[in-house]
């Protein structure tokens, strides 16, 4: 991956694709061996999972008794 993903670019996409975007991601870099090499993927990385967190945050919640 040579270019950060951002927080708008990531709005559409739902839970379910952001949890496999940030899984594929990981994968990615564990294959090549550059886990902890390389800055982009990492602000990437936080950019999925803060974009994971407004959506559960946008998520209705059930009533509470």
């Amino acid at each position: 991956m040579a270019y950060i993903i951002t927080l708008p670019e990531l709005e559409h996409l739902s839970e379910a694709e952001l949890n496999h975007k940030y899984n594929a991601i990981l994968n990615d870099l564990a294959r090549r061996n550059m886990a902890a090499d390389c800055s982009l993927a990492t602000v990437t990385l936080e950019n999925i999972r803060r974009a994971i967190q407004r959506k559960r945050a946008l998520k209705p919640r059930g009533p509470r008794f």
